[in-house]
């Protein structure tokens, strides 16, 4: 289950349509509900889900790998054989197996919680709005956006019962920011069941969790580190208002050195957007050399918000796009993967696009660093 600030329910982090809320409900009820079981059916017998198109896009551009297809693997081989994969390692057919019934009969238990605790946060990410960013709120009423309110109920008031949960992921807002992560680690450090414990976190590299958080990941079965890094020093600054590079750098080769001593699982999530498509090879090379294997380094194609989407880039820029990724050094995997979305028809025209960046940069008292951008954004 995947829980918004407001205490919605999603079926995952791109699961853009409701199944319920909290508020009103217990995550029992939900997790069973005629709903869940209606989604559970449609994807066993392979049919298509409402709101999952993201992945459906990303199965037909990506020769079958999206987020749906490495997670029915992971939790495959976690749930049925006790392995504990990589994360985002190997992937599933297209097509789910129609003859099995893999719940047996019995009612399903939540094994995976994954957790938008707060939406309290230190930065204002492009790519982000005030449900999960309490940094975008003054932007969105300059904008004539209705913001979100402050979302920060304790951890208790989602109504899980995280000693008997496996596997936690804590989103943000940003995780060691919030005071829901400290309740957590403060829940589970000495637990009977934290060996057992597979816990899991976004963040944006700008704040160091607690001791106690640190003290956790020594005895949890393992630990994910998902540090969110979208450009190359003062261009990250750029789309992660907020951010500093320095302390990020800092941040990261701390995260390094521990990652390697205690056998923790460090990776990096990378949005592709409009503002760093043409330089990834900048930011991906830049993190080898740093130690983070290419493996580790993984991708997310922006379709939402669609001001961000590479679809929507004017043509010339995309030629030269694509001109630059046949001889640019990044994974094959990747650089088709980029290819195959950049030359789709645009959903919104580029002049939306502009008119956002532009006037998030007056808002912001920003500027664009990126000139070869930024001369399609110069709207007369």
């Amino acid at each position: 289950m995947h829980i918004k600030p407001n205490k919605d329910v999603h079926l995952c982090s791109r699961k853009s349509i409701p199944l319920g809320n909290l508020n009103n409900t217990s995550p029992e009820e939900l997790f069973n509900s005629d709903i869940m079981n209606d989604v559970r059916k449609k994807m066993l017998d392979g049919k298509c889900v409402e709101g999952c198109e993201k992945c459906y896009h990303e199965d037909k551009i990506n020769n079958g790998q999206s987020l749906r297809t490495f997670m029915n693997n992971w939790f495959s081989k976690y749930l049925f054989e006790d392995v504990v994969l990589p994360w985002k390692e190997g992937f599933l057919n297209n097509t789910a197996p129609t003859d099995i019934n893999v719940f047996n009969g019995i009612k399903p238990k939540i094994k995976w919680v994954a957790l938008h605790a707060s939406n309290v946060c230190n930065l204002a990410c492009r790519g982000c709005y005030s449900l999960l960013s309490t940094k975008w709120r003054k932007d969105e009423e300059k904008l004539g956006i209705n913001p979100y309110p402050l979302q920060n109920s304790k951890l208790d008031d989602f109504g899980f019962n995280f000693s008997e949960i496996e596997f936690i992921t804590m989103y943000g807002g940003e995780p060691f920011y919030m005071k829901q992560n400290d309740e957590l680690s403060s829940l589970l450090i000495d637990s009977k069941t934290v060996g057992e414990k597979i816990l899991q976190y976004f963040t944006n590299g700008m704040i160091l969790p607690s001791q106690e958080t640190f003290e956790l990941w020594k005895k949890i079965k393992k630990l994910h580190l998902i540090v969110s890094i979208d450009s190359y020093s003062k261009e990250n600054d750029y789309f992660r208002h907020g951010s500093k590079w320095e302390t990020i750098v800092d941040n990261l080769h701390l995260y390094i050195k521990e990652s390697t001593n205690q056998n923790w699982e460090l990776r990096i999530s990378t949005l592709i957007n409009i503002y760093n498509v043409h330089k990834l090879d900048v930011l991906h090379n830049w993190l080898v050399m740093q130690g983070i294997p290419s493996s580790n380094i993984d991708y997310n194609l922006a379709i939402y918000p669609q001001e961000l989407d590479t679809r929507n880039l004017p043509s010339k820029f995309k030629e030269d796009v694509i001109a630059k990724y046949k001889t640019i050094n990044l994974p094959i995997n990747l650089k088709n993967m980029v290819i195959e979305h950049i030359q789709l028809e645009p959903n919104i025209d580029f002049l939306a696009s502009a008119a956002f960046s532009n006037k998030l940069d007056e808002i912001r008292n920003q500027e664009n660093l990126l000139p070869e951008l930024k001369v399609y954004m110069d709207i007369k």
